[in-house]
């Protein structure tokens, strides 16, 4: 039975990042293995657990959206016994390396050898590494419809709408999804829109609630468990994605994997089977009436990070 340590937000905010890396602990539990969490919300509890596992040989596995935690970690890994694996979540990673001044990216260089694998969720995130870390680099599914239960689709509305905001954050363009929503609605009087919103509920989303408040067919909830979440995408006919950037949306898998259509902006890679629309809300409310562009998975990955993490364990037995 190997250890795998997991260095993550263990009770952090309802997201993709939560539910990717929540689904990997089961999977890997199921198969076995012992995981235990260094909560990178918890300076105590990742301390404390820190002195439990950093004596020992284990898969460590760091899920990151910001780029200098990894530069401030990294000789904390570089010191770690067994193997080290920084996952990139977030398709903001990009637009982080573009506004770092030399020193920083520099930096940010060194720093990234201190892992030994290092795992994207897209193509255009590992394209921006240095050619010093390709070989050391894969691409990864942050979400794995396998271990999903089998769902009846009986109950789907076809006209429900979904969307998804972290805290109603610019780049999610919740007001663009509702605008698109209004469109629709001329030709399907009977659409209604659940906006899935989390996060931080701040004045980004308070402004949102503002602009839906007085619109009886939209929800707005926040913060909902995983299972509300399933059910919600489980009733809708289509979960709206218009993003200005993307990594690999965990909640665009599992609408997919549901069976809701999805319909998503053309400015990220989208997988297989999405629905392309231009980032506009005409554009938007077409897709949604007419059928987008279908995505053809270009610049995403098979390999399911459970399957990255059996690798991973592979290489750490034989080293040992």
């Amino acid at each position: 039975m190997a250890l795998v340590v997991q260095w993550a937000q263990e009770r952090g905010e309802v997201g993709g990042v939560l539910t990717s890396h929540t689904q990997l602990t089961r999977q890997l539990r199921e198969a076995g293995h012992d995981v235990r969490y260094v909560d990178t919300g918890s300076p105590r509890r990742a301390t404390d657990a820190l002195s439990r596992v950093a004596t020992r040989s284990a898969l460590h596995l760091f899920h990151i959206t910001r780029l200098w935690r990894a530069i401030v970690l990294a000789p904390v890994f570089a010191a770690l016994r067994g193997r080290t694996a920084l996952v990139l979540h977030s398709g903001s990673t990009a637009g982080q390396v573009r506004g770092m001044g030399r020193p920083m990216r520099a930096l940010l260089q060194v720093a990234l050898h201190a892992y030994d694998e290092i795992w994207a969720v897209n193509d255009e995130i590992r394209a921006l590494l240095p050619a010093s870390l390709r070989s050391r680099t894969v691409v990864v599914v942050p979400f794995d419809d396998t271990a999903l239960p089998v769902v009846d689709g009986a109950d789907r509305d076809p006209h429900a709408l979904a969307l998804a905001t972290n805290a109603g954050l610019a780049h999610y363009n919740a007001d663009l999804g509702v605008e698109a929503a209004h469109m629709v609605r001329d030709r399907w009087p009977d659409a209604t829109l659940h906006i899935l919103a989390y996060g931080n509920d701040g004045p980004d989303l308070a402004r949102l609630r503002d602009q839906v408040v007085d619109e009886p067919w939209v929800t707005l909830t926040f913060d909902l468990p995983p299972g509300e979440i399933s059910r919600v995408l489980r009733r809708s006919g289509c979960l709206l994605r218009p993003t200005s950037w993307d990594g690999d949306s965990v909640i665009v898998r599992e609408a997919l994997a549901s069976g809701a259509r999805v319909v998503a902006s053309d400015r990220a890679p989208r997988p297989k089977g999405v629905e392309l629309a231009p980032l506009t809300a005409e554009g938007t409310a077409e897709a949604v009436l007419e059928g987008g562009r279908p995505s053809d998975g270009a610049g995403l990955a098979g390999l399911t990070m459970a399957a990255a993490a059996r690798a991973a364990l592979s290489r750490l037995a034989r080293a040992t």
